[in-house]
């Protein structure tokens, strides 16, 4: 049995999503089973990079292992390919040239591992225009809920978009979910991420070693907008932290992960004040 955890870790790294996991002290006999290959892999409007790395057994406790060894290719279906070059230091293969997507662009990453070769292919999507952000509050029975709100339009209405919303603290995804829908008149669209609740300030930390949403945290909201496919994978990684599946791949060849064409657009950054928030909301 493989560590279908590891999988979601790789995109830990990459900055994707923002996963925890809680530890336990279990003991199981788990069979051997054959290392799979995991690709986490982005071109987007500012760079492009393939991470690559291979399951391990469930009693391996050993530091995860990153493939520098492969060959990768990134091609583009205006006939521009590229051959990526591995970098030590942040564990990746990235372009020498400053490669970056284009809108309506289909892109696929071509790659050689061990021998075995694995293809992948996103068209990158039109960004999606930022235009409000703020927090605010909701009682709900007698607890405090505190929220980040994102306003924008996106960039075909009346159409079905696709995102992964990324809600940075600092430099660390603090929240991510990925969202998708028709945007209402000329395209405008509301979405909001629980950020914390009174009793959880109130706290500092929880069970897991999380900290919640604190005064004088910074925020800033990534948007990526991306294909079905794309949003498909994230969609089922959601599902499979309560399950013992794996996502939804659209690796072919074998391999777990994903490779995306994502364009991104961000909000301003914030700084969290409660009584700000509560401010704000008294004089409305």
């Amino acid at each position: 049995m493989q560590k279908t955890i590891l999988f979601k870790l790789t995109l830990v790294i990459l900055g994707f999503v923002g996963l925890t996991a809680c530890e336990h002290q279990i003991d199981f006999d788990f069979p051997t089973a054959e290392s799979v290959v995991v690709f986490d892999g982005r071109i987007s409007n500012e760079d492009v990079f393939v991470r690559i790395s291979k399951t391990r057994p469930m009693s391996d406790t050993s530091k995860e292992q990153f493939v520098s060894n492969a060959q990768v290719w990134i091609a583009s279906d205006d006939g521009n390919e590229e051959q990526l070059v591995y970098n030590e230091q942040e564990k990746c293969y990235q372009s020498a040239t400053g490669l970056v997507g284009i809108p309506g662009h289909t892109y696929q990453m071509r790659a050689t591992v061990d021998g075995r070769d694995y293809f992948a292919s996103s068209t990158m999507q039109q960004p999606a225009l930022i235009d409000t952000v703020y927090f605010r509050w909701l009682k709900v029975l007698n607890e405090r809920i505190y929220f980040y709100c994102l306003k924008g339009t996106d960039a075909i209405p009346n159409e079905r978009n696709y995102y992964v919303c990324r809600l940075m603290r600092g430099d660390e995804v603090f929240r991510w979910n990925p969202r998708s829908g028709r945007s209402s008149v000329n395209g405008a669209f509301e979405y909001d991420i629980i950020c914390s609740n009174e009793s959880a300030m109130e706290k500092g930390i929880d069970d897991d070693g999380k900290i919640p949403l604190m005064d004088g945290d910074t925020i800033r909201m990534e948007l990526m907008s991306i294909d079905r496919t794309s949003w498909l994978f994230f969609q089922s990684l959601v599902i499979s932290q309560s399950t013992t599946a794996n996502p939804i791949t659209n690796i072919e060849g074998g391999a777990q992960g994903v490779f995306i064409a994502a364009n991104i657009s961000r909000g301003d950054t914030l700084v969290f004040n409660r009584q700000e928030v509560l401010k704000h909301k008294e004089e409305k």
